[in-house]
């Protein structure tokens, strides 16, 4: 079986005893975001090897490779700190990526420089112009040099590196599987390279997170809808909340963290989902609270930005009322996009909202469509709206670094001081601030960074590595003006 790139690096299959494992995933991240990836990616950018024509900028792009390099470092020696890990990450794929001729890479998402994924023959043209993937083919033919293997194609950001790996491997010993592969069979069969293929099966693997990724090593098994449930092992899920009100009670004893995905939220009683359904959950809050014995804490909510009829206002309304409860947090915000209708005639309205539904020609591989209706944000106003609750709440909320199946777990008792995807970094040369060699503490959460006195440097330094102490050693004054500083950029989550 054979695991293309993008996909949450936290999941992992699970397999029968008879089952192998080709992890192109986890091989193209390691390779990408690894320490020494980074560390080489800063030092390209400092010596102007990479980037654009702007110095001041490939100064700054530098300086955040190099704290990807070290948040990654310090995480991996410490353990635990998934979010700065995958902040990490994400900053690493973001750099890798930019020069790219084909793909744009993010964290937990990919684009194409010319056109969508929901075309095939846009796909198609990116795995045949990207440089990102060359080394992964080579590793792949290698490791699986002959005999039929299973291409696992689970979502859309996936397909360029699929086709990359199908031609790597030769197509006629490909069989194409996985819940993307199943749900567009058809359009995948009338498209080369995936219609030589050797064919298709509709099995798609069951998902845990990886021992790496679930907090104590349990096998945590991951459930999107209510199907996936099974009885007498722990779970974690991302889940609409029409499938969460579909899991019985009982479920929730054995959950250690849920998301869910919601477009409207008017009480806990009227709770709409992406498709438009509303939902009551407050029998859902009940069960997870009695369950875990805290309000609210088993479950987060991804907010959509867009919905037909959801104004920006009512929008930031609810974000945040979803900062201090009660009840379940703030995971993140997202664009609304409307589920595509697939077969059968499209529904005209959506929770109430009449809506008109545009064509979008040439989408052979489509998950969403385009519409327009009512009181509904436009793409440039919604867009301005993620961001200006993202800048107005990224260093106060504990967000969610993406759609990754590890964020979904319950966070343990107690707050760090130091926020884990910030450190501190040395430059040696010209500052981003082009003010000369200094200090600087940057935040791969909020992507921030500023200059640190030099006076201070070790003792923000002391500070980040976890002693606390240190700060008892500086004058009420300087104490007092240093933390509030990092507590507002974020670096601190509560001052001392």
């Amino acid at each position: 079986m054979v695991l293309p790139p993008l996909f949450d690096p936290s999941l992992e299959p699970e397999l029968g005893p008879d089952d192998e494992l080709i992890d192109v995933n986890a091989h193209f991240v390691a390779r990408l975001a690894g320490t020494g990836a980074l560390a080489a990616l800063a030092d390209d950018y400092a010596l102007g090897r990479r980037g654009g024509s702007d110095p001041a900028e490939n100064r700054t792009r530098a300086l955040f490779a190099r704290a990807a390099a070290r948040v990654t470092a310090l995480v991996t020696a410490r353990g635990g700190h998934a979010a700065g890990r995958l902040r990490a990450m994400g900053m690493a794929l973001r750099l890798a990526g930019e020069a790219d001729p084909a793909l744009r890479l993010a964290a937990d998402d990919v684009e194409l420089v010319d056109g969508t994924t929901e075309c095939g023959a846009d796909v198609v043209l990116a795995a045949q112009r990207t440089e990102l993937l060359g080394p992964e083919a080579r590793w792949t033919r290698a490791a699986a040099p002959d005999g039929r293997v299973h291409l696992v194609i689970e979502t859309d950001q996936q397909l360029p590196a699929a086709a990359v790996l199908l031609e790597a491997l030769g197509p006629g010993r490909v069989v194409l599987c996985g819940r993307f592969a199943t749900a567009h069979r058809e359009a995948l069969r009338a498209l080369a390279p995936f219609s030589a293929a050797a064919g298709f099966d509709d099995w798609a693997p069951a998902w845990r997170l990886g021992e790496e990724w679930s907090g104590d090593g349990t096998p945590v098994r991951w459930v999107r809808r209510a199907a996936d449930w099974r009885a007498g092992a722990p779970w974690a899920g991302w889940l609409a909340p029409d499938e969460a009100a579909a899991l019985p009670a009982g479920a929730w004893r054995e959950c250690r963290g849920a998301a869910l995905t919601v477009a409207r939220l008017e009480s806990w009683a009227e709770v709409t989902g992406a498709d438009g359904r509303r939902t009551d959950l407050r029998a859902v809050l009940d069960a997870a609270d009695a369950a875990d014995g805290a309000d609210g804490a088993l479950l987060r909510v991804e907010l959509l930005v867009g919905a037909p009829g959801v104004s920006a206002e009512e929008t930031t309304g609810t974000a945040r009322s979803l900062l201090s409860g009660p009840g379940p947090r703030l995971a993140g915000l997202s664009p609304f996009r409307l589920p595509t209708a697939g077969g059968g005639a499209a529904p005209q309205a959506w929770n109430g909202v009449p809506l008109i539904r545009h064509p979008a020609p040439g989408h052979d591989l489509p998950r969403w469509d385009r519409f327009s209706g009512p009181g509904t944000l436009d793409e440039t106003a919604r867009t301005a709206a993620i961001g200006a609750l993202n800048a107005e709440l990224g260093a106060v909320a504990d967000l969610f670094p993406g759609r990754f199946a590890c964020c979904a777990l319950a966070a343990p008792d107690g707050t760090a001081v130091w926020e884990p995807s910030a450190t501190v970094v040395a430059g040696e040369g010209p500052g981003p601030d082009g003010q000369g060699p200094g200090s600087f503490v940057v935040n791969l959460r909020t992507g921030s960074a500023f200059r640190l006195h030099p006076k201070l440097t070790p003792v923000v330094e002391r500070l980040s590595s976890g002693d606390t102490a240190v700060l008892d050693r500086i004058s009420d004054g300087a104490r007092r003006k240093l933390t509030d500083r990092l507590v507002q950029a974020g670096v601190m989550r509560r001052s001392q």
